[in-house]
């Protein structure tokens, strides 16, 4: 089962997808670098989208280095 993660960037404006084995995702996104930065995981794709779509990010991405 692949786990999916919907990094939240409130200063930017921006939601960006990404799975589970992306470089981009901390080891330990449960402690985000930035105060205005979160780190939510989802277990399947269609929620993590479902959850991006919620996000009400202006800028909706999907990672282009793991292409989710």
């Amino acid at each position: 089962m692949a786990l999916w993660m919907i990094n939240i960037r409130h200063s930017l404006d921006q939601a960006v997808l990404h799975r589970e084995r992306c470089i981009q995702v901390p080891s330990r996104p449960g402690n985000p670098d930035f105060w205005d930065e979160v780190w939510n995981d989802y277990p399947d794709k269609e929620a993590a989208l479902d959850a991006l779509e919620q996000t009400g990010a202006a800028r909706q991405i999907r990672c282009p280095m793991c292409k989710p």
